[in-house]
């Protein structure tokens, strides 16, 4: 009876996860399993996307098996690239639509504990640029019709 109890208990209060806000900051994974956590700016970046696969192939010599979790809201081409190359990989893909997933794009996990301290693309991979660098020096402002009556 008293397993009963408890268990109607923690059903009533809601949230049964260990470190629920933990999970849905790194997209239902804890921190300690995150082996790269790309933010949800650069996740939506096309400069990305060349970059991804020699990303993946970084992962491909772990013992253990790799999970990559794409954020929903990430548009519907990109999420379906990004998990292509998981699967070419053999890593398991998943696209999570949760609401309170707005700091991550895309995290790569393993189902165990690797406590790694650097974590972001910028930390692991400095050189990455995904700033656009074909910009062009700001062109001068052309004259209007009136600046050049008056002007």
């Amino acid at each position: 009876m008293n397993d009963l109890e408890n268990r109607l208990e923690r059903a009533s209060s809601g949230e049964y996860r260990l470190n629920p806000d933990e999970q849905k900051h790194y997209l239902n994974t804890y921190r300690e399993r995150v082996l790269l956590a790309i933010n949800l700016a650069d996740a939506q970046n096309l400069l990305l996307k060349p970059h991804f696969d020699a990303i993946l192939s970084r992962f491909d010599n772990q013992d253990e098996t790799v999970f990559v979790k794409v954020c929903g809201k990430l548009p519907d081409e990109l999420s379906g690239y990004y998990l292509k190359l998981a699967a070419d990989h053999h890593f398991e893909g998943q696209i999570l639509a949760e609401a309170d997933t707005d700091c991550f794009g895309i995290v790569i996990h393993t189902d165990h504990a690797v406590n790694q301290e650097k974590i972001s693309l910028t930390d692991c991979f400095p050189d990455i640029n995904l700033s656009d660098q074909s910009e062009q020096p700001e062109q001068p402002k052309k004259k209007s019709f009136f600046d050049k009556l008056f002007g």
